[in-house]
């Protein structure tokens, strides 16, 4: 009966040092993969977010460039737990006259927290793209389980007033399972340079 109860009781650890390494490799692995992830979300991010431009007319008396209405938007807040948008900017492509390779196109572009995952739109609102140059998303999910984002704006380079600003963006993902591993999660950082004006009216 003795040796039953040892037996028991060293099966019983065991279990619970197997059930413990397991738990452990499956963060450390889920950690991994997601600080992948969510790295290259913010490259895409990032990328999308230094197209905006405003809109450029290129005729034969010259060239004309029209910001109102195409500025950068961002967030007023400074962190973001729950459903926002983010951002919106546009994507322009010069309308050039008389040029059929370079019609001119506006692209209106959104980046939205819903649910807890990261969504990207980018729609035509006018012209033409005849080349394809800029992909449409519609909805597109990033990345999710995002628990916290927080933004910052700031000069790209406090002594040049004509440099542009840099939006940075931090964001917090999470353990699908919260239950199992609660304190589970991953950070990264991305800094976009907007030549844009950048306005916080969100």
């Amino acid at each position: 009966m003795v040796a039953a109860g040892v037996l028991a009781l060293l099966l019983l650890i065991g279990f619970k040092v197997f059930t413990g390494f397991s738990n452990s490799f499956q963060k450390g692995s889920w950690a991994l993969n997601t600080q992948n992830k969510l790295r290259n979300a913010l490259t895409f991010v990032r990328e999308e977010m230094q197209k905006a431009t405003a809109m450029t007319v290129v005729s034969l008396s010259g060239t004309t460039v029209t910001e109102a209405n195409y500025e950068f938007l961002l967030n007023s807040n400074d962190t973001l737990t729950g459903n926002a948008t983010i951002a919106k900017w546009a994507i322009c492509m010069p309308y050039v006259a008389s040029d059929p390779d370079s019609p001119g196109a506006t692209f209106r572009c959104e980046l939205s927290l819903a649910d807890g995952a990261l969504i990207y739109k980018k729609t035509l609102e006018d012209g033409s793209d005849p080349k394809s140059k800029e992909k449409l998303y519609s909805g597109y999910k990033i990345i999710d389980n995002v628990s916290e984002i927080k933004l910052a704006l700031e000069p790209f380079d406090p002594d040049n007033n004509t440099a542009g600003s840099l939006v940075s963006l931090n964001i917090k993902v999470v353990h699908p399972d919260s239950n199992a591993h609660p304190d589970a999660h991953v950070t990264a950082q991305t800094g976009a340079k907007v030549e844009v004006t950048v306005k916080r009216e969100l």
